[in-house]
């Protein structure tokens, strides 16, 4: 079988296309020097290995002998994996939703050499339908524009230049003030789906930036209406169709508004997050239930996305078998035969003889309470409870026979500390010291192969690392390290996170305000972005803010604290014309009206405090700082702890607000009463 160049490289996604005869280049110097020599424009393909519709234009393009002869003849060809190189997909994502009003993946950019697109789109036929040109319809046509009419091929790419440069990286001087917190939920109550939980309509995604600024907005503005709308959104996302009631673990998205049909790929980010938000929900609520729903998507995790050496993987595929779902769903005949006509879970699940996708099912909670389903059955609720467990297990042995979708098993920096945070999050809120374990061993791995020093990369595979970090490899990471501090309180992971956020300072932050996408040190592109809005994942701009607040706190530099509100100024003007955009933004900015705290336990040995400790870590507290541990390993992190000192030789608490320190105490069970704990 011929190769092409994408032969030599790492990406799962570009291997998938490494025996196309498409004449493909990886992003490089190469492509472009090509494309000036034999004035050619560029066709660039961005998308990622577990994307169902680039499986499609793959297969019906893109290994069509005729197709990729036309291409090869007309553009010379780039393939991009969004996942390993965000900064290009957000350039040209952005630019499809300024010429289109949307975008998504497959992603087809047609171009110049300067990087300058004249015309894109997502996917194409191999054959005109659904209101869309084919694929060589489209190649034939932008190369004959390309040819005859360069001035327009210019004038086009000028006009979307300049949006671009506007939107992302548009800085205007602005107030961040409460009106805008309140304006945020105001939004999100319009956008919340009353009947069915979540925001918005269908297609219906995870929106857990918004969740998370509602929990915080419930305890800064004690409203329950907002943690009424989280739990609500869980639930919902817990019964419904994307989660994997099977397997657990949550799909992507749900077609419909009702959280019923699911695209059935999983990605590791989507999983961190709606771990976090439902052990913080649990935090704050004390419904078990919520701890549940997380301990069932860490269990997902560590058995099927965990690496032998401690890392995360990044996505599993929505096809098996060439169908979407395959793996996923069962017959009702498959269910019969292998449970029994006497069983549970097709009745609990939403089973029917015809099925609910394509002549299979989904399974999905009934709208029945389970003492009302168990009275159905004339059955103890205990029992149905047992019975469904027993079936759940079996139909996931039988699952685990058949051909699995396919695993991208690269390991994103970024992705990993998502996930890395969750765990940490569930070791304390928890008090279960496997999932700090898990943490820890994932941050090793990330340390140990990803970064050198305070260099960080984006991707790990096979023993090859590829790419210098962006912000979010950045602001997550550190955010990652100082979760793992506030669990383990271990000065090591403080001490990473200072040393990541003054790389970060360093290589992306803007004197206007703001960070950049990209580090002063990457590769020259079209523009150099700023990632201001909330995407599947929190902005990292935002993260990052988040991250100086909470280091002000705990080291006292109050110039990280100065950095993050002149952030909060210079991208206030935007966040009042969409504030659910940049919910994690609002809530970084909400931590600040909370009355933040800091709390200092001198203590000889972390085991003597131990119970007070976990009595702390169990609440959702944002608004507190906290460092434990003796004065001479605090000092070096916290200087300001000069003049603090244990009294009589026990442990001592310090609690700071406003600006002022309450007397030292030796009275810890008074403290936790002080933080109504």
């Amino acid at each position: 079988m011929a190769t092409n160049r994408l032969i030599h490289e790492k990406s799962p996604y570009l291997l998938q296309h490494a025996e196309n005869p498409v004449d493909w280049y990886p992003w490089g110097e190469e492509a472009f020097a090509m494309a000036r020599a034999t004035n050619k424009p560029i066709f660039l393909s961005i998308g990622y290995s577990t994307c169902h519709w680039c499986h499609v234009l793959a297969h019906e393009s893109f290994e069509d002998e005729d197709t990729a002869r036309l291409l090869n003849d007309r553009f010379i060809a780039i393939k991009v994996d969004r996942e390993e190189r965000p900064d290009i997909d957000q350039i040209y994502m952005t630019a499809a939703q300024l010429m289109n009003g949307q975008g998504g993946w497959p992603l087809s950019v047609f171009m110049s050499p300067d990087q300058t697109p004249f015309y894109i789109g997502t996917y194409f036929p191999k054959t005109p339908q659904f209101n869309r040109p084919s694929f060589r319809q489209v190649v034939l046509q932008l190369s004959e524009h390309y040819r005859t009419d360069p001035e327009k091929i210019k004038r086009v790419g000028t006009e979307i230049n300049h949006a671009l440069t506007d939107i992302l990286q548009n800085d205007t001087v602005s107030p961040f003030d409460d009106a805008l917190v309140h304006d945020t939920f105001d939004q999100a109550m319009r956008q919340f789906d009353v009947q069915h939980g979540g925001f918005g309509e269908a297609p219906k995604f995870p929106s857990p930036s918004l969740l998370i600024f509602l929990l915080d907005y419930y305890r800064y503005a004690e409203d329950e209406t907002a943690l009424q709308m989280v739990m609500r959104t869980l639930t919902a996302m817990r019964d419904g169709g994307i989660t994997d009631q099977i397997g657990f673990g949550l799909y992507r998205y749900t077609v419909d508004a009702g959280w019923k049909t699911p695209h059935f790929e999983k990605m590791l980010y989507d999983n961190a997050l709606f771990a976090t938000v439902c052990i913080e929900t649990f935090q704050v609520s004390g419904r078990e239930r919520f701890k549940q729903y997380a301990e069932e998507v860490l269990s997902y995790i560590e058995r099927d996305m965990l690496s032998p050496d401690g890392a995360f993987y990044s996505a599993e595929d929505a096809d098996s078998e060439g169908r979407e779902g395959w793996f996923y769903t069962f017959t009702y005949e498959e269910l019969i035969d292998q449970l029994g006509k006497s069983a549970l879970f097709p009745l609990y699940y939403q089973v029917t003889p015809a099925g609910n996708f394509e002549g299979r099912n989904i399974f999905r909670r009934t709208d029945q309470s389970l003492q009302t389903f168990a009275d159905e059955q004339k059955m103890p609720v205990r029992d149905v409870v047992t019975q469904l467990e027993q079936e759940r297990q079996a139909l996931l042995r039988i699952r685990n026979e058949r051909i699995r979708p396919f695993r991208d098993d690269k390991v994103l920096t970024s992705w990993n500390a998502l996930m890395i945070s969750a765990f940490a999050k569930a070791g304390r809120a928890f008090a279960d010291p496997h999932y700090t374990h898990v943490a820890e061993r994932a941050l090793t791995f990330v340390e140990t192969h990803l970064m050198d020093g305070d260099t960080v990369n984006v991707r790990y595979r096979e023993g090859h690392v590829q790419g210098n970090g962006f912000l979010d490899e950045y602001s997550f990471l550190a955010e990652a390290c100082l979760e793992l501090h506030r669990t383990t309180q271990k000065g090591t992971y403080l001490q990473t996170a200072m040393r990541l956020t003054e790389r970060m300072i360093q290589d992306f932050g803007d004197p206007a305000g703001s960070f950049f996408f990209t580090s002063v040190q990457g590769e020259p592109l079209l523009i150099r972005p700023k990632d201001l809005y909330d995407g599947v994942t929190p902005a990292g701009n935002s993260t990052a803010v988040s991250n100086l607040l909470r280091l002000s706190q705990l080291t006292g530099r109050t110039s990280y604290r100065e950095w993050a509100q002149q952030i909060f100024s210079s991208i206030a003007a935007e966040v009042k014309t969409q504030p659910t955009g940049f919910a994690s933004l609002v809530s970084a900015y909400v931590r600040t009206l909370m009355q933040p705290k800091e709390l200092i336990l001198l203590t000889d040995t972390l085991e003597s405090v131990a119970p007070y400790v976990s009595s702390i870590l169990k609440q959702r507290l944002p608004e507190l700082s906290l460092l434990v541990g003796p004065k001479a390993d605090l000092l070096p992190i916290a200087p300001f702890l000069t003049d603090y000192e244990q009294m009589d030789g026990v442990p001592t608490a310090y609690l700071c607000h406003d600006f002022q320190c309450d007397r030292p105490t030796t009275n810890l069970e008074l403290l936790l009463r002080t933080l109504h704990i």
